[in-house]
């Protein structure tokens, strides 16, 4: 698995996540190449939070996985990556805070891509 499977694998919650830390952990930082963190990605790994396939320690340390790496490139879900990596700051990880950020994601998509 390269850098960028890596990368995906971590940034959607694949089922071969762990072997992603491990590769990536195994390379050299020279040796990454960029990801962008999109809507898309945010989208599925919030859905997987309030399907209780994760946790919220799980989705706080995806926003701070994402909000530390140099490789990713998140400036299009970078409020939302905050909010989550802060939770003590923004509010908790709940499936009421989650569904609402959920909704305004998925509004602010269709509202670009009406526009776009």
């Amino acid at each position: 698995m390269n850098s960028i499977e890596s990368l995906h694998q971590i940034l959607s919650f694949g089922e071969r996540r762990e072997q992603a830390f491990s590769c990536l952990a195994a390379m050299s930082k020279a040796d990454s190449q960029p990801v962008v963190a999109t809507e898309q990605h945010l989208t599925l790994v919030l859905g997987k939070y309030l399907a209780a396939e994760i946790t919220a320690d799980d989705l706080e340390e995806w926003a701070l996985f994402i909000d530390c790496r140099a490789d990713i490139h998140a400036e299009a879900i970078e409020d939302y990556v905050y909010a989550l990596a802060n939770p003590s700051l923004m509010g908790e990880i709940s499936e009421a805070n989650i569904g609402k950020m959920l909704k305004l994601l998925i509004e602010t998509v269709d509202q670009v891509d009406a526009i776009g």
